[in-house]
């Protein structure tokens, strides 16, 4: 079961097809027909469904899925490390949510590199409910997000304090009729639902990150934003906050895995913690 399999397996479930995935891995179709033969006879298992439409995933074919992304990507990573000039003795692997990357943080990861000279980087950057996966896997080995899942092998500390707001481009009298959910993890999500006794009538959720406020801005609409995250647009009145809204705590976090050198992970979070992060 070689690397080139496992990826045409990927693209056929991702395309739905098998030219699809031939286009994608830059194979002949009848390649792709071979390739998927033998991962089937290697596994003992049909994978797809096949007919004029294109391919569907069997049930184990959906089994399948999650094991065949990680070792993809469990081998592109050790490729990376091998791949790695002498100089580095550390390799460290960072990802934030989507809603923490800005030049803050782009500033800290640039003095982060001058500090730490023998460190390599694997940056990243996700919604929270994938860079809870990639820690829990070993993809990552620090990550900066909003809704984390606390385990024994991982230690977390509070980033800084902040607050879920609601918020419009529009009218503040109007927002129940303009309002859109935007994802903030599933328990927030359920919080939110209990305490404001609404249903969202557009039809849309948002998992955008910072850049959801831009949408409410375009398209005069309302939903709950970090404050951090849209400091600015409060400034500058292209948002405004919602009169009388419940607001949520919604603290930011570090979290690392435990098997990283202490002495290592606390100047890491050290240096976060004193990046300026939740500044205006």
């Amino acid at each position: 079961m070689d690397l080139g399999t496992l990826r045409t397996f990927l693209a056929a479930a991702e395309t739905g097809s098998f030219s699809g995935a031939a286009k994608r891995v830059n194979a002949s179709p009848s390649s792709v027909t071979e390739r998927i033969k033998q991962l089937e006879h290697q596994l003992a298992a049909r994978l797809f469904e096949r007919d004029k439409r294109g391919c569907r995933l069997t049930a184990a074919g959906r089994k399948f899925l999650v094991p065949a992304n990680q070792a993809v990507r469990a081998l592109d990573i050790a490729r990376h490390e091998v791949a790695l000039p002498d100089n580095f003795t550390r390799s460290l692997a960072f990802g934030a949510q989507y809603a923490l990357w800005d030049e803050r943080l782009l500033a800290w990861l640039a003095r982060a590199r001058i500090d730490h000279p023998e460190t390599a980087w694997r940056v990243t950057s996700g919604a929270s409910a994938r860079l809870n996966r990639d820690l829990a896997e070993g993809f990552l080995d620090i990550a900066a997000l909003y809704d984390p899942v606390f385990r024994r092998d991982f230690g977390s500390e509070i980033l800084f304090d902040d607050e879920l707001i609601l918020v419009t481009g529009g009218d503040p009298d109007q927002w129940r009729d303009r309002y859109v959910r935007i994802e903030w993890g599933r328990e927030m999500g359920a919080e939110i639902a209990s305490r404001l006794d609404i249903t969202p009538q557009s039809g849309l959720i948002l998992d955008l990150g910072a850049r959801s406020a831009d949408w409410l801005k375009s398209h005069a609409m309302a939903g709950f934003m970090p404050r951090r995250s849209v400091a600015k647009s409060l400034l500058d009145g292209s948002l405004q906050v919602v009169p009388d809204a419940p607001a949520f705590p919604f603290p930011a976090y570090v979290c690392w895995n435990r098997a990283l050198d202490p002495a290592f992970v606390a100047q890491i979070v050290m240096s976060l913690k004193s990046a300026g992060l939740n500044d205006i």
